[in-house]
């Protein structure tokens, strides 16, 4: 046995020797950069693209198998510009040589500096990493042909030990992407990874660094820094994620840049093909959000459960890192106080959030979200909240100032304000919204409700209603972007509302109290609003009862004329100005611009009023007339009445600003009018009297003629008797 030693001794001894004077012998005799050429000329021919090997190559064979390249390019094709496709400036590789022996693999650091690779797509949309491989003619065959029914054999698989591995170092890495056709052009680099020494069971550390330009206003700089564990069965792997740091600068954004940190612990199962996140924090801005996370699948189409929390924040905090200026609000401590939490799920072309609690100040959002069909995202909610105070977000009411001169209207250099056609064009919704109060202009509406959805350029929201001062709310809004211009129509009714605050909010005064009914339906189209306000079509049908319109008093404006007329002094003004009524009636048509009412009815103990006049939307202006008839007794200066004036129309005309009209009463032209009337009265009645007495003239002309001829012809009778008489006597006396 010690024979057998000694000579297995020998022969490895020879062995060993015999490698050592080949290796030696071929770093002597064998120079690979004279191999150049060779190499350029197989790429050329199986490429059609060119290499070019500029720094030297060297090999290592003891104690290390090494290869060291330098600088090396490779050209591109025609058509895709002078810079080369790829180029590296420096790569080397090694693997101990002892280990190899026993099937063992030790790989020293890889190494590789200046990659550069140049991706171009052409003006013809022609892309330099589509080569045309030269076709072998060879078919590849990759299994050994067996017997119908026979089982497939078992590779052959020489064991292999994974030893120490250096690790890694990637410098100066660079890739650019650049489209013609646009032209765009993006780059990532320089980009630097360092791995550690890869040990199975031992943590390897690993730091990169990064800078990335999108467009020429946009660049993003990042930083990594992890601990990785892979297991001796090579089925588990563990990342501690330290640090992940990505820097974002663009335009809108701060000069120093947007800065967002991401850490994390992940644990990958390999033989369950599932992953867990856990620990996961990501800050943006003084935001913070924690999450975890399971992920199934992962080989497959994964699928992802988890749970994130978003504690109490100031978003004007945030909004000011980012150098985001927000509109001036009623509160300033609005949106200082901002959570959220929710479950979310992934799988396939679905992300949902589940259990949502939003909190926004002192109002509490309930519900979920989700997204599906990512390529054309359809958009599904259902959200409740308690109460939201909307006035603390919207501007601070203006200080009152002296009025200067309006601009003609029209004339203004405002921006127009747009319909978003393409946003709802492309809009798919599906959501329904519920809010238990909401306060807007100081106007409170109760169990404020809607559904809304939008697909294929149709957007309706139905039902939507809410409950207000006693009545309700009821609409159906909707909107047609499929062509140019959007379609708008909307159907909606207020019943049993008490008007007084609504128009005292709406109008900026207070104008009208009464219970009232108001149904809207009408139409319209346009990009902006201006061009909606033009084409606006349709009608408003109002009712309002036991009611009173304020800042105006017709029974004093009445007394007031009248007193003038009389030349008697002006009655005092009474503390209250209004007119009571008992129903307020009356139809609204919008036709371009304007809208017109033919058919105001009022009614009171008092008097009636009809109206007819219209209001321009675009110059906001008003001309519209009233007809008072006093039906009831109406006392003027020291209690004398007025009956005078009963059933008398006295006109009553607002013109000029629609919020603040000119009013004026014109008495005396009722009056004129009135003397008009009765001089008319009286023509008639003395032309009515003439009528009678020219028919009582012919009548008793009628009744004479007709008496004489009734003499004339009893005369002709008595005269024909004696004629007759006559000639009967001269008969006689001739027979005789």
């Amino acid at each position: 046995m010690a024979r057998f030693f000694k000579w297995l001794a020998i022969a490895v001894g020879a062995f060993v020797i015999i490698v050592v004077a080949l290796v030696a012998a071929l770093l002597i005799l064998v120079d690979p950069n004279d191999y150049r050429d060779d190499i350029s000329r197989l790429v050329k021919e199986n490429t059609g693209q060119e290499l070019v090997i500029e720094g030297d190559i060297r090999l290592s064979f003891f104690p290390w198998l090494g290869l060291d390249l330098g600088r090396t390019r490779l050209e591109n094709r025609e058509g895709f510009g002078e810079q080369p496709f790829v180029q590296i400036e420096r790569a080397g590789v090694a693997v101990e040589l002892f280990p190899l022996l026993r099937r063992e693999v030790v790989l020293d650091v890889v190494r590789l500096d200046g990659l550069l690779v140049h991706l171009v797509v052409n003006e013809q949309g022609e892309a330099n990493w589509e080569l045309d491989l030269p076709d072998t003619g060879e078919e590849i065959v990759d299994e050994v042909p067996r017997e119908p029914g026979e089982p497939p054999a078992e590779r052959a698989v020489p064991p292999v030990r994974i030893g120490k591995l250096g690790g890694v170092e990637l410098t100066r890495m660079q890739l650019i992407y650049e489209d013609r056709r646009e032209p765009s052009r993006q780059e990532l680099g320089p980009v630097n990874v360092y791995v550690g020494p890869l040990a199975l069971g031992e943590d390897v550390p690993v730091d990169a660094d990064w800078v990335a330009t999108l467009d020429d206003s946009t660049r993003m700089e990042g930083g990594l820094s992890l601990k990785a564990r892979i297991n001796e069965e090579l089925n588990r792997v563990l990342v501690d994620l330290g640090r992940l740091e990505v820097e974002v600068f663009a335009d809108g954004l701060p000069d120093s840049g947007v800065r967002a940190r991401l850490n994390a612990q992940i644990d990958v199962d390999l033989d369950a093909d599932a992953a867990q996140v856990r620990d996961a924090v990501v800050e943006v801005a003084g935001l913070r959000v924690e999450a975890l996370a399971d992920v199934a699948a992962l080989s497959g189409a994964p699928r992802v459960n988890g749970r994130f929390e978003i504690p109490e924040t100031d978003l004007r905090r945030v909004l000011a890192r980012l150098e985001q200026e927000l509109p001036d609000m009623a509160d300033d401590t609005a949106l200082t106080r901002f959570s959220a939490g929710a479950g979310f799920a992934f799988a396939g072309d679905r992300v949902s959030l589940e259990d949502l609690v939003l909190r926004l100040d002192d109002t509490t959002f309930t519900g979920g979200l989700s997204v599906q069909d990512f390529d054309r995202p359809m958009i599904g909610f259902n959200l409740e909240g308690d109460r939201l105070d909307a006035d603390r977000y919207l501007p601070p009411p203006e200080e009152e100032e002296p009025a200067a001169e309006a601009p003609p209207p029209g004339n203004g250099e405002a921006e127009p304000v747009e319909i978003p056609v393409e946003l709802i064009r492309d809009l798919r919704l599906d959501g329904s919204f519920r809010l238990a109060e909401l306060v807007v202009m100081e106007l409170l509406m109760e169990d404020v409700h809607f559904t809304v959805k939008a697909d294929g350029g149709q957007l309706r929201v139905h039902p939507v209603g809410a409950d207000l001062y006693g009545g309700q709310y009821r609409g159906d809004i909707r909107v047609d972007a499929r062509e140019d211009e959007a379609v708008i129509s909307v159907d909606e009714r207020v019943t049993g509302v008490q008007a007084r605050q609504i128009v005292e909010q709406l109008m900026g005064n207070d104008l009208l109290h009464g219970t009232g009914d108001v149904h809207i339906n009408a139409t319209a189209r346009g990009r902006e609003l201006d061009a909606v306000l033009r084409t606006l079509a349709g009608q408003a049908e109002f009712r309002f009862a036991d009611g009173a319109v304020q800042g105006l008093n017709v029974a004093q404006m009445i007394r007031t004329g009248a007193a003038r007329l009389q030349g008697q002094s002006v009655p005092a003004e009474p503390e209250t100005r209004e007119t009571d009524f008992t129903e307020l009636t009356g139809t609204l048509v919008f036709d371009g611009g304007r809208v017109r009412n033919d058919d105001l009815q009022a009614q009171s103990p008092l008097f009636r009023i009809n109206g007819a006049g219209e209001v321009d939307l675009l110059k906001q202006t008003v001309d519209y007339r009233l007809l008072v008839s006093l039906v009831g007794t109406l006392e003027g200066q020291g209690g004398q009445s007025l009956d005078n004036l009963r059933r008398l129309p006295i006109p009553l005309r607002f013109r000029g600003d629609l919020m603040s009209p000119s009013i004026s009463l014109d008495l005396q032209a009722a009056l004129t009018e009135q003397q008009r009337q009765r001089l008319r009265e009286e023509e008639e009645a003395l032309r009515q009297r003439a009528r009678e007495e020219e028919e009582a003239a012919r009548e008793r002309l009628r009744r004479e003629e007709e008496r004489a001829r009734e003499r004339v012809e009893e005369e002709r009778e008595r005269v024909e008797d004696e004629v007759r008489d006559r000639a009967r006597d001269e008969l006689r006396r001739l027979l005789r």
